[in-house]
């Protein structure tokens, strides 16, 4: 039998080799054959030996290919039901977001709170810059917020900045952004105005802000664009501002604390947001609102609260607003033995506060009786009547409703 020659091996392994490269493996065993030791000469075993480790490359590599296009599916597969559930969720917050911070949310039956609830619902869709003020602790964010996601706005982002927060060397690269090398170390950073986008933009405690920033914040608001620190691009700006402050700002333009030019800027629209004091109408609502919310989150039954309970709150002065009435209700949640709300779940404070109340009550006849005679002296003057008492107008008005006289 004539052997065949290295010529000839050499154009059948590189048929093979095509072969191997096209994916076709149906000559493995005859490549076997090849390189049995003394079957055919050396050179032609050595060739075809590093021709079988190329074909089990090649098929190693194969399979490891095939194993990946593997996984890359099943991942793309798993991206894409992430990505599905991912909006899924992102339509389910909105729709939580709105209805959480809708008007009628902002609890109250009484006519100040009823009054923004309907000024919410006339501006919200508007542009308009708004200017919410009221003590610590009254809701000015839920109002902010109220205003957002019951808008037009509400699928774009509501950005806050607490203004009093932060140090006047950072306020400027937090509220406009900053170009990336400004100096060593510093990346860029989009500012909140541009975060905002086609949204919303609260600036809480506006009446902290440096009257540097506010000069820059006041050229945003008239030329409706900004330039971040190190730039001379100026990007357009849509957001609507919102901003916020338990400061009289009428006071701080007069003392020199605050623009004026801003602040009629600022103030298209003005919510004033009483304290809690003077909308006890609503405190037994707010309060039963808060025991609802906090027995689900700690998973508790429902709670009853005694009448009395709701007659010290509602004649409780309530420093704190909102947030103390809050805190209060937590308290209770957390430390309540049953779900029946007594008195004596109340804070001492609260408690003490009642008692001097009911002490007082005792000479309640008798300092009615010295208001309507000094009213009287003064035939119906409660301007007059109040000098003559040495307190405020305001504060006999207050005296007279509490101790319902006429």
């Amino acid at each position: 039998m004539n052997l065949p020659t290295e010529n000839d091996i050499y154009k059948y392994l590189t048929t093979l080799a095509e072969k191997v490269a096209s994916g076709i493996y149906d000559a493995p065993d005859q490549l076997f054959k090849l390189t049995v030791q003394g079957d055919y000469p050396e050179g032609v075993t050595r060739l075809a030996e590093a021709f079988g480790m190329m074909l089990v490359k090649v098929e190693a590599r194969e399979f490891l290919l095939e194993k990946t296009i593997k996984e890359l599916k099943k991942v793309k597969d798993d991206l894409e039901i992430a990505k599905n559930e991912l909006e899924r969720q992102n339509i389910t917050l909105k729709t939580s977001l709105k209805n959480t911070f809708a008007p009628p949310t902002i609890t109250g039956i009484s006519k100040s709170i009823k009054d923004i609830q309907s000024i919410i619902r006339k501006i919200a869709d508007t542009p308009v810059n708004v200017l919410i003020t009221g003590e610590s602790g009254t809701g000015k964010e839920l109002v902010a917020k109220s205003l957002h996601y019951s808008s037009i706005r509400g699928d774009e982002p509501f950005v806050a900045l607490n203004c009093g927060a932060l140090p006047e060397n950072l306020i400027d690269s937090e509220l406009f952004g900053i170009e990336k090398g400004v100096a060593t170390g510093v990346d860029k950073r989009v500012g909140k105005i541009e975060q905002a986008g086609k949204g919303t933009l609260f600036l809480d405690e506006i009446g902290e802000m440096s009257l540097n920033a506010q000069v820059k914040l006041l050229r945003v608001l008239q030329e409706k664009t900004l330039q971040k620190i190190g730039s001379s691009k100026a990007v357009n700006i849509t957001a609507r501002i919102i901003a916020a402050t338990n400061k009289d700002l009428e006071v701080e333009i007069k003392r020199g604390n605050f623009r004026e030019d801003l602040y009629y800027r600022l103030n298209v629209i003005h919510l004033r947001i009483p304290p809690l004091r003077d909308r006890r109408e609503d405190i037994p609502l707010l309060f039963q609102n808060f025991l609802d919310f906090y027995s689900k989150k700690y998973g508790r039954m429902r709670f009853q609260v005694d009448k009395e309970v709701f007659d010290i709150i509602s004649n409780y002065h309530w420093a704190g607003n909102i947030r103390e009435l809050e805190n209060q209700a937590e308290r209770i949640a957390v430390l309540a033995y049953s779900n029946v709300v007594s008195k004596d779940l109340l804070s001492d404070e609260i408690l003490a506060f009642n008692k001097s109340e009911v002490v007082s009550d005792n000479n309640r006849n008798d300092e009615i009786e010295i208001l309507k005679r000094v009213i009287a002296s003064t035939n119906g003057n409660k301007t007059a009547a109040a000098k003559i008492l040495g307190i405020s107008r305001e504060g006999l008005r207050k005296k007279l409703i509490k101790l319902g006289v006429k």
